[in-house]
């Protein structure tokens, strides 16, 4: 009698592998790994943090693993199966990456998880990579940062315009990023003190307004952000929320609210909000959650993507927006510690393309703004083409805009000589973003 195959184990092993396997058939990183952490049976606390970690560091370093595991096989990897792929990828993470998780262990649990997953034929070939893999140990050689050329020349311009070094940025896109978070201005006098009472450490990030890093403790089970009085937010995020100037009386357009992490600060310092997207379904979470927090939009409006004369239908005040948000749609370049998948997923036609939506984006937004108001424009990528190559043909073709000379104390260190902020991990700690802040003449040049 034929012996039924293994039911694959659902524990933190496994339940990453699951998740890697769903970002190879296309799903989003951050999708793909809730899932499997919200799946059944419920994971204990320390074997959700063990998953995200197997996950997130996987992805992070999937080029370096291959080259490893490539480097061990005597017949490749091209012909592997994408179970028995990721599952060595997850092995070998935890060999170079865990100090905490003993060889031994590392290899029996990550072979106990491929049974099931894998074909049956190749647990063997698993097992006996990884184990030559512990044996060899190239990660103890000194070796560059992997991605692949032209996102390497992209980070290495970046370097260059921030003045840090080329290879330490590469770098840091390896390592997992902290945890910031960002407290809506409501809740920020007491706010250490309610984190005091839920056990949560946090340190303030510079001086930014209400943005924190979250060094211990359950910050995601406490009480500031069950009200939505604070919410994990990149500190460069947050700061670009923060320099729109919202504030009581005015009116603010969010253009690419998504889910509305920035919409819910420009609503709560007391601004009426217009948020638009592409998404219905997104903007219904926007408004939630600004719903949540007590600061609700003033409205919301889903644009349809084949319509150029959208944003004009917006409603707003006959005058235009005071202020305006363009949060763009972008590469995401920027973002690849925290959603490493970006990096294989992204071409450089893409970034062309997305260009040309986000200079059409400017304009739309721009034309919403009256005289004598702002605009930010940002976008959490380091590609020229989409900052200084949306911007400054904008300026060019609209004197009555400029870039905004002044900026507030609180961001000093972020902006550079040219006006344009432009954030990284090696000196603010937080993500690859471009602004910039431009501002409308009172009256046409």
């Amino acid at each position: 009698m034929r012996r039924a195959p293994p039911s694959p184990a659902r524990g933190a092993r496994g339940r990453a592998i699951d998740a890697l396997i769903a970002v190879e058939e296309g799903a989003p990183g951050q999708a793909a790994i809730a899932a499997q952490l919200d799946a059944e049976p419920p994971l204990a606390d320390k074997d959700r943090g063990l998953a995200t970690e197997l996950f997130y560091g996987t992805l992070r370093l999937e080029r370096r693993l291959d080259a490893w595991l490539e480097a061990a096989s005597d017949r490749g990897l091209r012909d592997l199966d994408t179970a028995t792929l990721v599952a060595m990828r997850i092995g070998a993470y935890q060999l170079a990456a865990l100090d905490r998780v003993p060889d031994f262990a590392a290899l029996a649990a990550t072979v106990q998880a491929a049974k099931g997953r894998a074909p049956a034929g190749r647990i063997g070939f698993v097992n006996a990579i990884l184990r030559r893999l512990a044996r060899e140990r190239p990660w103890e050689q000194q070796a560059e940062a992997v991605l692949p050329p032209w996102q390497r020349r992209i980070v290495q311009r970046w370097a260059e315009r921030c003045g840090v070094e080329a290879e330490a940025l590469l770098a840091a896109h390896e390592r997992a990023p902290p945890v910031h978070v960002h407290v809506i201005a409501g809740a920020r006098q007491d706010a250490a003190s309610r984190w005091a009472e839920d056990g949560v450490e946090v340190a303030a990030v510079g001086s930014l307004p209400g943005v924190y890093e979250v060094l211990a403790g359950p910050f995601f089970g406490g009480a500031l952000a069950r009200d939505a009085a604070a919410i994990a937010q990149d500190a460069a995020s947050a700061a670009i929320a923060e320099w729109v100037g919202a504030g009581p009386g005015l009116h603010v357009l969010d253009a690419c609210a998504g889910r509305g992490g920035k919409a819910l600060f420009l609503a709560a310092s007391g601004a009426a909000v217009t948020a638009t997207d592409l998404s219905a379904e997104k903007l219904a979470l926007a408004a939630a959650l600004a719903e949540r927090a007590g600061a609700p939009l003033a409205a919301t409006a889903a644009l349809a993507v084949d319509d150029a004369d959208a944003m004009a239908a917006v409603p707003g005040p006959d005058e235009g927006f005071d202020l305006a948000l363009v949060d763009a749609p972008c590469s995401g370049l920027g973002t690849l510690r925290r959603r490493p998948e970006i990096g294989r997923r992204r071409t450089m036609a893409d970034v062309l393309r997305l260009a040309g939506l986000q200079r059409a984006i400017l304009e739309s937004v721009a034309a919403r703004v009256r005289p004598g108001g702002a605009l930010v424009y940002a976008v959490c990528t380091l590609t020229d083409e989409e900052s200084v190559g949306v911007v400054a043909p904008f300026l060019a073709a609209h004197p009555d805009w400029q870039i905004d000379p002044e900026r507030p104390a609180w961001l000093d260190g972020w902006i550079g000589e040219d006006g344009a902020l432009r954030s990284h991990p090696l000196l603010h700690g937080a993500d690859c973003f471009y602004a910039v802040r431009l501002i409308r003449a009172t009256q046409s040049a």
